[in-house]
This record gives structure tokens, sequence and C-alpha cells, in this order.
């Protein structure tokens, strides 16, 4: 019995569903009852040549569009695209001005069975910037290598400098513009055309901006490399019985690229002699390359960097004055404390190698309140020194405190 019951059950879900689906046909077919829908139209934008004439470009030129209302039967709104509408945006008509702008939006072309419900009230809104332009040199930006091993020297532009325009803020954020290319599926010397690109000083390309010319032609020389170390040339000596603990150039070997006949006879760089009667101390010195004739310098300058360390130069005793603020230490928690002069300068000594590498957080100059009573105080000023450091003088030595009681928060509301 109650399985029957539970059958009977189904059946009239199942001829439930069955008729809501003939009434669901009935209504949207026989009755077709109005609707309303929401449709994103593109529009259209004319008369964009009155901007330049008015000094003045979009910032974001994509493709604009806005939603509007349609009322009709149902079975056409469903039907309806967007490609079924035309509106259009008169930008020569009104008077635009930097910032954002609402210009009302015309509609030239909508399907004749449907209505627009909010047709008088159509707006686009566009941002326009003041019309820049900006004449910049171009940089090459030869990479990689070809498949023979090959690298790219002296590049030759046939174009030197390039324009820019666009709104203001994007202009005036490009810092080069560069042309960029990878030789790696070339084999030859050749001539290639090169999409410029417009890079902000942080390398990041700037896309909404126009350059003219778009490309430029670039003369790519190939030639083959070698990478050879640095032979230090040195003259005269060092002052004062000190000597040379070590020396060595950094970079300590260079790339170069030439014809293959020419840089294999190259098994190193020689510097310009260095006068070593003119150093006095440890530290770095420039030194320029001596470049042989038809050898090209890779990611090099023509300089090196010479690390120079002189035997008991870390020995000598030097001198060094530091500015510190003077800070307050075991101040009661009921009072407040007013330090009259805020900063101290002090002369250390020491051995040249800690003097040199000594910094302002590693002295410590304070006043001890501790025992400090309420009102003015002559308080002297105590330095902390690192080991190998010692003080010479110290202005001023002491410095007046006044030290005052905090004032509680019901004095304040009365």
């Amino acid at each position: 019995m109650e399985r029957k019951i539970s059958q009977n059950q189904i059946l009239i879900k199942i001829c439930c569903v069955i008729a809501s689906f003939i009434l669901w046909l009935y209504v949207f077919n026989v009755e077709n009852p109005v609707r309303q829908r929401k449709i994103v139209v593109p529009v259209n934008i004319v008369n964009k040549e009155a901007l330049s004439q008015s000094k003045l470009v979009e910032i974001d030129d994509k493709n604009l569009e806005i939603p509007i209302e349609i009322k009709g039967n149902a079975s056409d709104i469903f039907s309806i695209k967007a490609e079924d509408f035309k509106l259009e945006c008169d930008l020569g008509s009104y008077v635009m001005k930097k910032g954002e702008n609402k210009v009302p939006v015309e509609i030239k072309k909508s399907p004749g069975n449907v209505t627009i419900v909010n047709n008088e009230n159509l707006w686009l809104s566009i941002k326009l910037d003041t019309l820049a332009k900006k004449n910049l040199p171009i940089k090459v930006l030869i990479d990689g290598q070809t498949k023979n091993g090959l690298r790219a020297v002296n590049s030759v532009l046939k174009t030197k400098n390039a324009d820019i325009y666009g709104a203001a803020s994007s202009v005036y954020s490009v810092n080069r513009i560069i042309a960029s290319y990878n030789i790696r599926n070339i084999s030859r010397d050749t001539s290639v055309s090169v999409a410029l690109q417009a890079e902000d000083s942080y390398g990041n390309i700037v896309k909404d901006v126009y350059i003219k010319p778009q490309y430029v032609e670039v003369n790519i020389s190939l030639k083959n490399v070698k990478s050879v170390p640095v032979n230090i040339k040195t003259t005269g000596n060092i002052q004062g019985g000190a000597a040379i603990k070590s020396i060595f150039a950094s970079p300590g070997k260079i790339d170069i690229a030439g014809d293959y006949r020419i840089i294999s006879n190259i098994n190193s760089l020689d510097t310009e002699p260095v006068d070593l009667s003119k150093i006095s101390s440890s530290g770095g010195i420039n030194a320029k390359l001596i470049v042989p004739d038809k050898v090209y310098l890779l990611n090099n300058s023509g300089y090196v960097t010479l690390n120079i360390n002189l035997i008991n130069d870390d020995n000598k005793i030097s001198q060094r004055t530091i500015n510190s603020k003077i800070q307050t230490k075991n101040l009661d928690g009921n009072y407040t404390a007013e330090v009259e002069n805020s900063s101290i300068s002090i002369i250390v000594s020491g051995k040249s190698n800690i003097i040199n590498n000594l910094n302002e957080n590693d002295v410590q100059c304070f006043v001890d309140l501790s025992s400090i009573s309420q009102g003015e105080n002559n308080v002297s000023v105590n330095v902390n020194l690192p080991d190998g450091v010692s003080l010479v003088s110290k202005n001023p030595q002491n410095v007046k405190v006044k030290i005052n009681k905090k004032t509680s928060e019901v004095s304040n509301v009365n």
C-alpha cells in the first residue's frame, strides 16, 4: 500500500513539472509579456582631432562603453545584441577641459521593437590631460649572442633621437627611449628594424605614449669574444715607509671583442701606470685600461678599480669627530626632562681600521637622571665607546637639564 502511494506521488510531481513547462511556453510565446533588460554597448568617439586643437589628449583611450536599459516583449529583448545599437559621442560639439569631462551620448541606431528606458540620461566620462611632447636620444640595447658565439659591438643607429607625444603625466615620466634587440637568430653583420619603447626611471615600459618614429634601423656588427685578465702596471714607491700588502683589480677579467686574428694574440689588458708615490692609505682608485686598436670592450667603460691594501696602515692611529644626540636614562616615570643642548660633538681616536668603520650607532651619549632632583640641574654627559676607541674630548661636557613633575589628568580637567 505504501509503495503504491509513493509511486502516485512521483507521478504527480512529474505531471506538475510538465504542466509548469507548458505554462511557461504559453506565457513566453503566446502572451509574450513586456520585460526590461540591461545591456552594455560600446560608444564610438568622433572628432577626436578637436582635442589636439585644444592641446588635450585622452588619458585612457581604451574602448569606452556604457550600460543601457531596454524594454520590450520578452521574445525581442532577449534576442538583441550590443551590435544592434550605435551610440556616438561627439567631442567636437562641446568645450573640453583638463580632468574629467561628462559628455552626452547620442543614440544613432537602435532596434525598432524595443524602447531605451534611460535614453535621456546617457553620459560618458572622459578623462583628459594636457598634450605634451618630449625629445630624447635613443639607447640601443643588444642582447644575447649568435649560435656560433659572436657578440654585437659598435651598433650604429640611423636615427639618433625620437619624439614622444601623449598625456603630460605619462610623457614626463619617460626617462629614456630604447631599441632592444636579441641577436640569437642572426649570423653575420646586418641591418634590422627595431621597435622603440619608452621606459621610466625604474625600467618599466610606459605604454600610454606615442613614439615617432615607431621603428629605427640599427646596423649590427658581429665580432668574436674573449675574456682576458687585467695586468696592473705601477710606477714609483709608497711614501712614509709603508709597503703594498695586496693590490688587485675589480673586475679582474674583461670581455673583449674583435676579429679572431686580432684578439687571439691578446692574453691580457694592461692598465696605464699608476703612480704609487701619490698613495698614502689603503683604498680604491680608478685605473684606465690600454685597449689595442680595433678591439672593443664589452660591458666596461674602459676603467677598473684597483683595491690597494698597505702594510701597517691598519695600525696607524687616527682621530675623528662625531656628532651625536644626547639621550636621557633612568628618569622617574612621574617626571619629564628637558635637555638644553640636544646634541654633543666628541673627538675619538684609535686604529685607522676601527675609526674608519665607526658609525654614530656605535657611540652612546647620555645623561644619568637617577639621582637628579626637580628643577634645573647641571649634569655631566656620559659617553660609551666600543673597544679600541678612546675619547679625546667632548663639547659640551655638561648640560642643563630641567626636571618637571607630570601634571595629573584630574588637574588638567579642573
